[in-house]
C-alpha cells in the first residue's frame, strides 16, 4: 500500500527532460512518453532529489496552497500511476 512514508527511486531505464516548464519522461524498455504539467515536473524534479515521499509531500506542501489532504490524495494518485508505468520503483 502506498503511503507517504514510501521510499521510491527512479530506475535507469527512465529519462526525463523539461520542455517548457512540464516534464517529459521516456520509459526506454517501452519506448513509451509520458507526460507532466507544471506541478507534476515540480514532483518529479523533487523526486530526483528526495528518496521518501514524505520529504517530497512538505516541500510540495510548502511551496504550493492546497489542502495537505488533498495534496497527499494527489501524489499517492499520480505516484500510483507513475508505478504502473514502470517509472518509479519503491524500494523495499
Amino acid at each position: 500500500m502506498l503511503t507517504l512514508d514510501t521510499a521510491l527511486h527512479i530506475p535507469a531505464h527512465v529519462l526525463s527532460t523539461t520542455v517548457d516548464q512540464d516534464a517529459v519522461l521516456l520509459n526506454t524498455q517501452t519506448n513509451q512518453y509520458y507526460a507532466l504539467d507544471e506541478v507534476g515536473a515540480r514532483f518529479w524534479g523533487l523526486l530526483t532529489e528526495k528518496n521518501l515521499l514524505k520529504d517530497v509531500y512538505k516541500m510540495l506542501l510548502d511551496e504550493y496552497e492546497v489542502e495537505p489532504t488533498q495534496l497527499e490524495q494527489d501524489l499517492l494518485e499520480l505516484l500510483a500511476d507513475l508505478l504502473e508505468n514502470n517509472l518509479v520503483e519503491i524500494i523495499a
